[in-house]
């Protein structure tokens, strides 16, 4: 059932792969996910990378992990029960603002750790993701995936596990912000290729461990986004509103 994963963005091939089962319908709602050993033999991947995997699909409502009972892929009608932080936010346009707000800040402090404490394999990854940007903007496909990728990329190098535990569970929403600024914001070719130079010139200060810098590059990017929600949307609450 499973195909080999090749051995780039790794995670990100195995939700794909399994979001693609569902859809088929060859993962039918409530039927359990091989055991761990013989799932990742399958796929051709570690155990760990497999969980990680797994807790992406968990975060996004796709799966259900039960304690020694295995893991079973969650009916539609139940997925169709958003938690109440999605609920939240989607029922106010203000929210959107605030989770644009939210995000600026707390990524520019975490690109601050990730140029201190990434590794070569993030940074490896980092460059593929760049490659495939600049791949896709040729081939004029949609590249908000990437970016999203790119962004989840640097929460997991910050090496903060509360902060990737945080970002990994409300990655769909900062997804969605990406997804709409690329389509509302960035449209144009000649802006879609500024997008990508913003994400090198993050990942060049990342790789060479200026923390100041990376902060502040991340958040001038982030800012434009930001700014754009606050004058479509209106601009976030003033002192004392809720």
């Amino acid at each position: 059932m499973f195909k080999p994963i090749r051995p780039k963005r790794v995670t990100h091939e195995i939700v794909q792969q399994i979001q693609e089962l569902m859809g088929s319908g060859a993962l039918k709602p409530g039927s359990r996910l091989p055991p761990e050993r013989e799932m990742a033999q399958q796929l051709g991947v570690s155990r760990p990378t497999l969980r990680e995997a797994v807790g992406v699909l968990e975060h996004l409502g796709l799966v259900r992990s039960l304690q020694g009972n295995g893991t079973y892929v969650v009916n539609a009608a139940q997925r169709s029960l958003r938690d109440p932080l999605q609920e939240l936010i989607l029922a106010s346009e203000k929210r959107l603002v605030e989770l644009a707000e939210f995000r600026t800040e707390v990524e520019s402090w975490a690109v601050r750790l990730a140029a201190k404490r990434i590794g070569p394999e993030d940074l490896g990854l980092l460059k593929e993701i760049l490659e495939e940007m600049a791949h896709g903007l040729e081939k004029g496909k949609p590249i908000h995936h990437l970016d999203a990728d790119f962004h989840l990329t640097l929460a997991r190098a910050s090496h903060n596990g509360i902060y990737y535990h945080v970002a990994n569970t409300i990655f769909y929403l900062f997804a969605e912000v990406t997804r709409v600024s690329h389509e509302r914001i960035f449209r144009t070719p000649k802006e879609q290729l500024l997008l990508l130079e913003e994400h090198r010139a993050i990942y060049g200060a990342v790789a060479n461990g200026d923390e100041d810098e990376a902060s502040t590059l991340m958040h001038q990017h982030l800012s434009r986004t930001e700014q754009w929600f606050k004058k479509t949307f209106g601009k976030a609450h003033g002192r004392g509103e809720e």
